[in-house]
């Protein structure tokens, strides 16, 4: 009865860990087709919101400039 626990249990760790994989190779493959081809930060709108908001939320009546990205 204990043997068959132990292989129930390592059958759905291997399984999860497989399914797991896959997602990532997926996401992988997805993130690789529709990446942005640009060289800087994309200009979305609700991006540079969210920076706004969280900058003025810590530092109020600051005034943001420039926003960019570091690789």
């Amino acid at each position: 009865m204990g043997t068959g626990l132990v292989w129930i249990c390592a059958s759905s760790f291997a399984s999860v860990f497989c399914v797991l994989a896959f997602l990532a190779v997926m996401m992988r493959i997805l993130t690789t087709i529709f990446s942005d081809k640009e060289d800087g930060m994309s200009a979305d709108p609700a991006v540079l919101a969210a920076i706004s908001a969280a900058c003025h939320r810590v530092y109020p009546g600051t005034q943001i400039t420039r926003i960019e990205e570091i690789k």
